[in-house]
């Protein structure tokens, strides 16, 4: 795990990493989540989640498709500095600010995206083979 300070700052610093680690810093999120927040395609967001965990910013747990990243303990003063610097200075930022509204409003469509479209896909199926 990373703690030098300039590397960790390095890997922070890019815009959607900071976007991504600013919306984890509201818990765990799935990365189908995340990509339908920041409107990034999938690879894209796991390229930056990969830098961001090679740093040791964030970890991730998989869950049969899932992937759940949430952010790594502060377990160094590095990381607990960086935090409250997120803590203190995301909520200012219009972006940011942004993205998290967008990310209230998903608990209200449900499920995982991915599960929400697999049971879309499904119950099309379904009324599709009624139907015939």
């Amino acid at each position: 795990m990373t703690t030098r300070l300039d590397e960790l700052l390095k890997a922070a610093g890019e815009p959607t990493r900071l976007r991504l680690l600013n919306l984890l810093r509201m818990g765990s999120i799935c990365v189908c989540d995340l990509q339908a927040v920041l409107e990034i395609p999938q690879p894209t967001i796991s390229r930056h989640l990969a830098a961001l965990r090679h740093a040791g910013l964030v970890q991730d747990v998989r869950n049969g498709t899932r992937v759940v990243y949430s952010l790594t303990p502060a377990s160094t003063p590095q990381l607990e500095a960086l935090y409250r610097l997120l803590d203190k200075c995301c909520p200012c930022d219009e972006v940011m600010q942004s993205d998290l509204a967008r990310l209230k409003e998903a608990p209200r469509l449900g499920k995982c995206r991915l599960e929400r479209d697999n049971s879309t896909d499904q119950a099309a199926r379904s009324q599709c083979s009624s139907t015939s």
